[in-house]
This record gives C-alpha cells, structure tokens and sequence, in this order.
C-alpha cells in the first residue's frame, strides 16, 4: 500500500510502515467544547485526519495539533460530529467530521477525524 498510515477498523489496528498498534476505544466526551478543551490542554497526543477509505483501511494523516488549534473555530468546530449519525445539509459547505478517541498501549490519546461528504 502507498499510504504510510492507516486504521484497520476491524481489531482498531493503527498501521504506520510495518509496526501495528492495537488501540483501545475511549469514550468520546459528551460535547464539542469539552473535546475543544481536550485538544486545547494538550490531553489528545495525537490527531489523525481521515479523508479517504480503501476496503477496510481509513487512510490516515497526522496533523499538527497546533494547527488545528489555530484552525479550531472556523474549520473544525462547528464541522465535529460526536455521534453515528448527520445531516449533511446541517453544515456549512456539506462537509462533516465524525469522531473516535483512542489510547494507545502506553496510554496516549489519538483522535481520528474521519471527514464525511
């Protein structure tokens, strides 16, 4: 596979070159200020964005958690979705971003944004 880093939903196996991490599945807070708050306070270590799926790997790319901080209300806010299910038509430009939280074996949080539109 060209993509250095994927997520293997089945197992949520994060694949980046040839370690495989199993991740465990954290409970995603109950609003978007409390995830703001998280990214804001440096909680979440690392943050994936998803734009793109092949079978059954999202492809994943890391982002700069300062860029998303300073990006955080105009391109990020409004856009997060917390559970299954949205209306596309509910936002600006047709676009959304689904969420997941993770840990990795070492206890650090991942967040993986998977843009739906």
């Amino acid at each position: 596979m060209n993509h250095s880093i994927y997520f293997e939903r089945e197992g949520n196996i994060l694949c980046s070159g040839a370690s495989r991490i199993q991740l465990e599945v954290l409970p995603l807070p109950d609003s978007i200020n409390e995830l703001e708050q998280m990214i804001c306070s440096e909680s979440i270590q690392t943050l994936y964005l998803s734009t793109y799926q092949i079978h059954d790997r999202n492809i994943l790319e890391p982002q700069s958690i300062s860029d998303i901080r300073s990006q955080w209300n105009e391109s990020y806010k409004s856009h997060i979705v917390l559970s299954n299910e949205a209306d596309l038509d509910d936002f600006q430009d047709g676009h959304c971003f689904f969420a997941e939280l993770f840990h990795d074996p070492l206890k650090n949080k991942l967040l993986i944004l998977y843009q739906a539109h």
